[in-house]
């Protein structure tokens, strides 16, 4: 170990020997070949696409995400716009109509933008075929009633009812109702659709909605439901902007006292996509307008200043450029994490160009000086550069996207960043000693550290002793800490897309959450046996008050027993099989050809006979009808094989939802299930999994670099202690403030991993440098180049705690709080206990390694 340990360190330290003789000797061919990279990742850049879509971020080829998307594309969901009216009751259906004409009329590149909208149960133009389908549904009490309305039903066919239905029929027909009104009479003169069609509507709702309505209105009136359905899919994003601007210009014409608000999958997708990137660029403009007048305010030079943003922007190019070489897309929030590069490309740069001016301010000659700052602080700042990438890198191998293009895009732009520093520096540093070779190099600032520097070696009991309190504390607040799993907390708080879908929920769903059932098989009949035992399962714990609601296919219509039943019940009421003989004469008491009721008369005749309708017989009438909608949400079919989806409304904890888990498997072991509290701990599993993995192999690689760099316990656990620290601190202060470990700000943690070992790690470098009596000034320099580098790193990635969106908010106040307490416990803890270690060995300092 020792002899390789040896190896690597010699195999370094030649490297940056080179370095600093190029860079020397030959500063314009270093630069030419750098260009020449940074073109050639230009046109990498150019064949490169970005993605917005959240999910595009986690595995989805199992589990409850891929049913959950399976769904979406099934059931045509996943591409649907809606449209939130809100007003007057009695204004609401009118604007409706116009605003609908106007976005029928849209057009996207010469084509229809959308394929269909509705906004109530049937349009006009279906309410010959829905007659047709309603005469048809009468008479076939055994499939459409629900078992409790038997009795009613076969009331309806006494004669004075139907007396008394016929001259509603004919009071309707002479109000003038319109050509529906008279061919629902025609095809059910009794009204017996009254006691079908209430359970059909309901059933085949998604929201909770007024089933008295004739449109998609909520129950009190002020908000109606508008849903269209876009003639292309959301990952066409040129598509989606046109689609928006269209249906933004269509509802400006909206009158006034109705305000029109929208939600969906293509309007998130462009809002999502305009927000980030209005955020990322102002992050980056922001961060980097902070961070070149921090090292501008510190070093009063304005050639190093400009080039922090030339080295930034070849680390993130070159990133860029290689991520295009391997991957087909990028995720824009995977690329927001570049943002990160902006911190950390200064890192290196503050390093070498504070410790070249401080030997020039000691009087030493530029090329001395130059090689101090790339030999000696460039080993330091090679470890903390590869400390920082070698974590990220780690993350490449998970299989949740997310992490793996994180892990790939900062690793790779932190070393681009420091080879960037490496090759860029030198030759400007000597380029400015040649313009201005008598130029005075005055004493850099001390930054208060000074200062601090003899309170930790004055008081080190008391500050390490409050640094072990803070982090015991912090611990204790860690512990309660806990995850969020809600997808939507992640995307634009304030964006219209998230207000209208939060107001849709609060106002029209059944429930707060849901989960959905599918049971899965190639015959449609075992699939209905096996959904209605699944069904008959949920019901249980629905009358429990576990569950709020049951929907499914079978909520529409009854299966093969029910319908035996029912017809059961049927045929021993004398009404029903005098049914056909009775309607004969009533209809010729109430002045009615009966010649015009042919559907009614024979459909009736038929209920003394009839059996039980086929499962394959129903569907078809269902999906044939302006009702068939239902059947899309509740059963599909693909390929031969038929999927039968089930929804179980819930309140929160109320439903357990690990025993109907339990049951469900050993009832139906090939159903899925899917929802979003079972897609939050689906992703939570896989990014933890894929965390933990990358998170080990990146903390091996970082305790191997600290061994090849100290060769010693101690100056491995001076490294440590910062990162310790920081994460029981982030932790701490996220859990104290309410915040919640997310799918983003956990990659905070390997940001704090690599970046804590780096603080402490040039503090010690620096301190175990040549006797006591300069430790105070060595302090200095590396605290101070410290003290930079996170200012520097706040500036570039915690300044996105400002944004609105929620993803990046929380990446950045976890950065804050994260790098901040690191800062803290490198500059000020790390001090106090080398004192404290020094004190108990008087006479023998840190040693070199």
């Amino acid at each position: 170990m020792r002899r390789l340990v040896a190896l690597v360190q010699a195999a370094i330290g030649r490297h940056l020997a080179w370095i600093f003789r190029v860079t020397w000797h030959h500063p314009r061919t270093t630069l030419a070949g750098s260009l020449l990279a940074l073109c050639l990742a230009i046109a990498s850049i150019a064949g490169l696409r970005f993605e917005s879509d959240i999910f595009k971020l986690f595995p989805t080829d199992r589990g409850a995400l891929r049913l959950f998307l399976d769904t979406l594309e099934w059931t045509g969901s996943a591409g649907e716009a809606y449209l939130l009216l809100e007003g007057e009751r009695e204004r609401l259906p009118a604007e409706a109509e116009a605003l609908a004409t106007r976005l029928r009329a849209l057009r996207v590149d010469g084509e229809p933008a959308l394929r269909s909208v509705s906004y109530r149960v049937v349009e006009p133009a279906d309410l010959p075929d829905f007659a047709a389908f309603v005469g048809r549904a009468v008479t076939l009490p055994q499939l459409f009633l629900a078992p409790g309305k038997v009795d009613e039903f076969a009331a309806r066919l006494e004669a004075y009812e139907m007396d008394r239905a016929l001259r509603r029929a004919t009071a309707e027909l002479a109000a003038g109702g319109g050509v529906g009104s008279r061919d629902l009479v025609a095809a059910d003169p009794l009204a017996l659709r009254e006691l079908i069609l209430p359970r059909l509507q309901e059933a085949s709702q998604a929201l909770d909605l007024d089933p008295e309505s004739p449109y998609f209105l909520s129950r009190d009136g002020q908000l109606l439901v508008m849903i269209a359905e876009p003639a292309r899919p959301v990952q066409d994003m040129a598509f989606a902007r046109k689609l928006v601007a269209g249906i933004n210009e269509a509802r400006a014409a909206v009158g006034p006292g109705v305000s029109v608000s929208c939600a969906g999958a293509h309007l998130s997708a462009v809002i999502d996509e305009a927000v980030m990137k209005r955020n990322i660029l102002a992050c980056i403009a922001s961060s980097l307008a902070v961070v070149l007048g921090l090292f501008f305010m510190t070093y009063r030079r304005m050639l190093p200043t400009l080039l922090i943003p030339v080295i930034i922007a070849f680390g993130t190019v070159m990133a860029l450029g290689t991520a295009g070489l391997i991957l087909p897309s990028v995720h824009i929030i995977s690329f927001a994490f570049t943002a990160l590069i902006i911190g950390l490309g200064t890192d290196y740069s503050i390093h070498l160009y504070d410790r070249y001016r401080t030997e020039r301010s000691a009087g030493r000659d530029a090329e001395e000086s130059l090689r101090l700052a790339v030999v000696d602080t460039g080993h330091g700042v090679f470890t903390a550069a590869t400390t920082t990438a070698f974590p990220f890198l780690a993350l490449v191998i998970s299989d949740v996207r997310a992490l793996s293009e994180l892990g790939l895009l900062v690793g790779l732009g932190v070393l681009y960043s420091l080879y960037a520093t490496f090759f860029f520096l030198p030759p400007l540093l000597i380029f400015a000693e040649q313009r201005a070779p008598d130029a005075l190099h005055p004493p850099l600032p001390s930054l208060g550290l000074t200062r601090l520097w003899r309170l930790t070696q004055r008081r080190p009991r008391t500050i390490a002793f409050i640094s072990l309190a803070a982090v015991a504390g912090l611990a204790l607040a860690a512990f309660s800490i806990s995850f969020e799993g809600d997808l939507k907390n992640l995307q634009p708080r304030h964006s219209e897309a998230f207000l209208t879908q939060e107001r849709i929920e609060r106002h029209l769903s059944i429930s707060p959450s849901q989960m959905l059932v599918a049971v899965e098989g190639d015959d449609l009949g075992d699939v209905m046996r096996r959904g209605r035992e699944v069904a008959a399962l949920a019901e249980e714990y629905r009358q429990r008050r576990e569950l709020v609601a049951v929907t499914w296919l079978g909520s529409v219509m009854n299966g093969t027993g029910e319908q035996q039943r029912v017809l059961e019940r049927l045929r021993q009421r004398p009404a029903v099989r005098e049914a056909r003989g009775e309607l004969g004469l009533a209809l010729e008491r109430a002045d009615f050809d009966a010649a015009m009721f042919p559907e009614a008369l024979s459909g009736l005749g038929r209920l003394a006979t009839a059996g039980p309708v086929p499962m394959a017989e129903a569907v078809a009438l269902l999906r044939n009808s302006p009702l068939g909608g239902m059947v899309d949400r509740f059963l599909v079919e693909r390929n031969g094989r038929w999927h039968l989806l089930i929804t179980l409304h819930y309140r929160g904890d109320a439903f357990p939802q690990e025993r109907f888990l339990g049951e469900l498997a050993a009832l139906a072991p090939q159903a899925r299930t899917t929802g979003p509290d079972l897609i939050s701990r689906q992703l939570a599993e896989s990014v933890r999994g894929s965390f933990m993995e990358g998170f080990a192999i990146g903390g091996i690689l970082i305790l191997f670099l600290l061994v090849v760099h100290f060769e010693s316990l101690a100056g491995i656990a001076a490294s440590l202690l910062p990162v310790f620290a920081g994460v029981v601190s982030m932790l701490g202060l996220m859990a104290a403030t309410g915040m919640k470990i997310n799918f983003m700000n956990a990659m905070v943690l390997v940001t704090i991993l690599g970046m804590g070992s780096d603080y402490g790690l040039h503090v010690y470098h620096r301190l175990r440098e040549g006797d006591g009596s300069e430790a105070g000034d060595r302090y200095v320099q590396a605290g101070r180049a410290v003290l930079l580098s996170a200012l520097t790193t706040v500036a570039g990635f915690g300044s996105l705690a400002f944004t609105d969106y929620g993803a990046m908010s929380s990446i950045g106040w976890a950065t804050n709080f994260g790098i901040g307490a690191t800062a803290f416990f490198g500059l000020v803890a790390l001090p106090a206990f080398l004192a404290l270690r020094r004190n108990r060995k008087p006479a023998r300092l840190p040693a070199k390694e």
